[in-house]
């Protein structure tokens, strides 16, 4: 049997992002669909970001910081490990999620099944 209201993992990494983070973060908890994580993963930022991240009282946001610079694709693969959705959405730190999005993406995913596979990240070790 198909599960009609999946988990969604949205996840915005972000560096010095304080001018567009009260947007972006409004625009997720404003969506139509209602069953969602927010993964906020901080690379660093010396700006107020990361205090703005924490200010967000919802249950359903996470916020990681290990106060450090590590860059964009190290903080996506950490995304994807920290993740705990069916599905997974990323965003921008300088995006606004359009209220209706989720909601539309996973009609069609739940409405047009196909064979997929759940990816998780692996971490190698150069010898």
């Amino acid at each position: 049997m198909k599960n009609i209201n999946p988990l969604v993992t949205i996840a915005i990494p972000f560096y010095n992002a304080e001018k567009f983070r009260n947007l972006a973060i409004q625009s997720v908890c404003n969506q139509t669909y209602d069953n969602w994580e927010l993964l906020l993963i901080d690379d660093g930022s010396t700006d107020s970001s990361l205090i703005i991240a924490n200010s967000f009282k919802d249950n359903r946001i996470r916020v990681f910081s290990d106060h450090s610079n590590k860059g964009l694709v190290y903080r996506l693969n950490q995304s994807v490990r920290l993740a705990k959705g069916e599905f997974y959405a990323r965003m921008d730190a300088d995006d606004i999620m359009h209220c209706s999005r989720i909601e539309v993406q996973v009609k069609y995913l739940v409405d047009n099944p196909v064979s997929y596979t759940h990816l998780r990240a692996h971490e190698t070790k150069a010898n």
